[in-house]
């Protein structure tokens, strides 16, 4: 589908979103002339050309008398819901239209159109939400990129290129970091060693988490119970989220935060451990469920993100912290973890 419509955040995409002072002492903004010439040439072409922006102030009043858009909104907090009302307002199709943010209130708006923008140094969360991330920073050729797309006929496989490029150098960097971090070794060998311990004196593994981190439980407990590499008897392991008649019914008869609590009560014994697995260290239930096992003497694993300040760290008898903020990172960091552990506790039990 043609773009037909062009939106652009000002501070951080048409401006670098710092503030300088002239020679008199009045605050200012800068432009790139690249950027100038590409709101132009869009217009010259025939792509509507509008401004979503927060400011509200004599720059933003500035960029509307400069660029003379077709459509401009400033003070905006909800960026999603303004482009809704602008849509209905100028009938303005979905699908022709893109956006280009750098922060975390765009992510909705950039998440929302099938073609959106970030430039290469905004924040974390914007570029996980845009489709595509440019080479240039902000204020200096974003909107250049963005305009050379869309003349390209919206098939620059440049931007498609560096958008992959992108999301595989954000995992290679988390896990570059691990590999230089030997506390995260000694993390996963205590951790692993305590398994082996434990399996060796007939105990089990439990293992509980949300969404993706669910299906990692599944994993991590299949990997041991069926094999990972070696010929050897199964390993006693279990992942709490594959009951959906336990799931249901305790979610319906107590509360979604009790739905893993209740099986560690149910299954779990003094000798036995539990993994729990959440991105953000913060999920009621797998801290109801570590609180859980810790009360019957269980040993408590843990497995999230880069913050060492939620609960699950707190809580937990071990926790591995993967250095990022990313959900997707984090989870392909925490699969690796696991498969390490795996293979370390075939060997400790069975080479």
């Amino acid at each position: 589908m043609k773009i037909k419509t062009a939106l652009f955040d000002i501070d951080g995409v048409l401006t670098d979103g710092m503030v300088y002072i002239d020679k008199d002492g009045n605050e200012t903004k800068r432009i790139s002339f690249a950027d100038i010439d590409a709101v132009f040439e869009l217009k010259r072409k025939g792509v509507k050309i509008g401004f979503i922006t927060g400011e509200d102030n004599k720059f933003s009043k500035y960029v509307q008398e400069r660029f003379s858009p077709d459509f401009f909104i400033s003070g905006c907090r909800d960026k999603l819901s303004c482009f809704k009302e602008l849509a209905e307002k100028y009938k303005i199709e979905t699908v022709s239209a893109c956006f280009a943010g750098d922060s975390p209130k765009d992510a909705e708006l950039l998440q929302y159109l099938n073609i959106t923008f970030a430039p290469a140094n905004s924040h974390e969360e914007a570029r996980k939400s845009a489709k595509f991330i440019t080479r240039s920073s902000r204020g200096d050729g974003v909107i250049r990129e963005v305009a050379q797309f869309i003349l390209n006929g919206n098939a620059s496989e440049e931007f498609k290129d560096n958008y992959f490029r992108d999301r595989i150098g954000e995992h290679i960097n988390v896990i570059e970091i691990l590999h230089r971090d030997k506390a995260f070794y000694s993390s996963i060998h205590e951790s692993a060693k305590v398994l082996v311990e434990t399996f060796k004196a007939g105990g089990k593994l439990l293992i509980c988490g949300n969404g993706g981190s669910a299906a990692d439980s599944q994993h991590i407990a299949t990997e041991l119970v069926s094999r990972f590499f070696m010929e050897r008897r199964a390993l006693d392991a279990e992942a709490l989220t594959v009951n959906t008649s336990s799931l249901t019914a305790i979610g319906n008869d107590y509360s979604f935060d009790n739905v893993f609590s209740r099986q560690v009560e149910a299954k779990g014994k003094k000798g036995d451990v539990l993994m729990a697995i959440t991105t953000s260290g913060n999920s009621k239930n797998i801290i109801e469920a570590v609180k859980a096992a810790k009360s019957i003497g269980m040993y408590t694993i843990g497995l999230t993100g880069k913050n060492k300040e939620c609960a699950l760290f707190k809580a937990s008898d071990l926790c591995i912290c993967v250095p990022s903020a990313s959900t997707p990172r984090i989870q392909e960091a925490h699969i690796l973890i696991g498969h390490i552990m795996c293979e370390f506790i075939e060997k400790e039990l069975f080479s």
